[in-house]
């Protein structure tokens, strides 16, 4: 069972008896904090179709005024959500017009995620979507859920935009919970998730490695296509925790492109610390077409404005930034093998690994390893740095009786390499 803190029982206490999932919206004692915004309008009513596989009295009925397009409604919960083992969500739906979809969406203290349905099947039937996030970078700090039906598309605030939503349910899913990924990024891994957002007409995949040369022999690679009349069209991926260039400030990426003289334009940022000022970049040549080969990209350079720092934990890819794309075979691109400099070279064998017991772990985190560790930083899913410990031994153990519940990422550094792991604090 979850335990809930002095401070989180003093909220409950403060503004009645606060909702906690499931919502099933039965209780008369329970404060439902819904806030609108947009045009959605959300209201607390007896359920209209007691019938089938929902026969509540009472349901949340959600309203997409006139002319609305991004309208719905978000309910504050008195503690973020746990996502460390449970990430598939249910929610029974009635909506009068077949084929309507609807986005859940999590927001709070660190970055938002969501997810859209398949659309709803029948028009007036209750129906129970599923929003599995067990493929997707997620954190353990947001306590808010968005609801928001039809997204993108203009309502009329009439019985065609009125919408009914209840029981939304938080459960284990079938399949595993991958990992977010941390350097190197090779994109072999059947356990990690690599999760990507495409922007301005960039568009990735990850498939199986189309053009395997001496360079590159990998089995998969991510493609990148740059659409027609896209400038500035690219791709962010989502990494586990901040990206520390303490020890080395130079990053390599294997790349492929039809066209030589084309550039990629690779960006750190996501800095929960100074959000606006936080990212750094650069840019490097592609000197070969139609085959793979190595991009440099130096951050050691005192020109360097905004400077590298610690705390970005997000790497965006430009293919060609200020080129418009045709979406052909002219501006589809692939990379790989994201590493510090030394990591591409270094045997697998030869990478420094720890072991972290126990893990789940509540009071204290032991950390081994084959060889002395330099230095023990810890961050929480936000990217906010929570522990650092500097050290020279190959056994070290870290009191996190005060940390709050959820998923930590720890980077330790052993002879300049740094080796990231998960673990979960409960």
């Amino acid at each position: 069972m979850r335990k809930i803190t002095t401070l989180a029982f003093l909220m409950i206490y403060s503004i009645g008896f606060a909702q906690i999932l499931p919502l099933d919206f039965e209780s008369s004692t329970t404060t439902y904090q819904f806030t609108d915004f947009d045009g959605g309008i959300a209201t607390k009513v007896g359920n209209p179709q007691i019938s089938g596989i929902n026969t509540s009295a009472t349901v949340m009925k959600l309203v997409k005024d006139s002319g609305a397009v991004w309208a719905g409604s978000k309910i504050t919960m008195p503690l973020p959500l746990n996502f460390s083992k449970e990430r598939l969500f249910k929610v029974k739906v009635l909506s009068p017009v077949a084929g309507i979809k609807l986005t859940l969406k999590f927001e709070g203290a660190s970055f938002a995620f969501q997810k859209t349905s398949s659309p709803i099947v029948t028009a007036n039937v209750w129906e129970e979507l599923t929003f599995d996030f067990s493929l997707d970078a997620v954190n353990n700090l947001n306590n808010q859920i968005v609801f928001m039906f039809d997204l993108g598309k203009q309502g009329d605030g009439s019985a065609n935009s009125t919408y009914f939503f209840d029981d939304v349910t938080q459960l284990a899913g079938s399949g595993p919970i991958l990992d977010l990924p941390v350097l190197p990024l090779t994109f072999e891994s059947k356990t990690v998730a690599y999760p990507f957002t495409d922007f301005a007409g960039g568009a990735t995949k990850i498939l199986p490695n189309p053009y395997p040369d001496a360079v590159n022999s990998s089995a998969t690679v991510v493609q990148m296509i740059k659409n027609p009349g896209e400038t500035y069209g690219g791709s962010i991926i989502q990494m586990a925790g901040p990206i520390d260039f303490t020890n080395n400030k130079i990053v390599k990426v294997k790349v492929w492109s039809p066209v030589a003289g084309k550039k990629l334009l690779l960006k750190f940022e996501g800095s929960p610390v100074d959000f606006d000022n936080g990212a750094f970049e650069t840019e490097v040549t592609i000197k070969t077409a139609n085959a793979w080969e190595i991009l440099t990209f130096d951050y050691t350079s005192p020109t360097l404005f905004p400077p590298v720092n610690n705390n970005d934990n997000k790497i965006a890819f430009f293919f060609d930034f200020g080129t418009m794309g045709d979406g052909g075979s002219n501006s589809t691109y692939y990379f790989d093998d994201i590493a510090f400099s030394e990591n591409l070279s270094v045997p697998k064998s030869l990478k420094s690994e720890i072991n972290l017991y126990p893990n789940p772990a509540s009071d204290q985190l032991t950390i081994e390893a084959k060889e002395s560790i330099q230095k023990v930083v810890i961050y929480n899913m936000f990217g906010q740095e929570v522990s650092l410990t500097n050290t020279n031994s190959k056994f070290i153990t870290i009191p996190i009786n005060d940390f709050p519940n959820g998923v930590y990422i720890i980077t330790a550094t052993i002879n300049g390499i740094q080796t990231n792991s998960k673990f979960i604090k409960k």
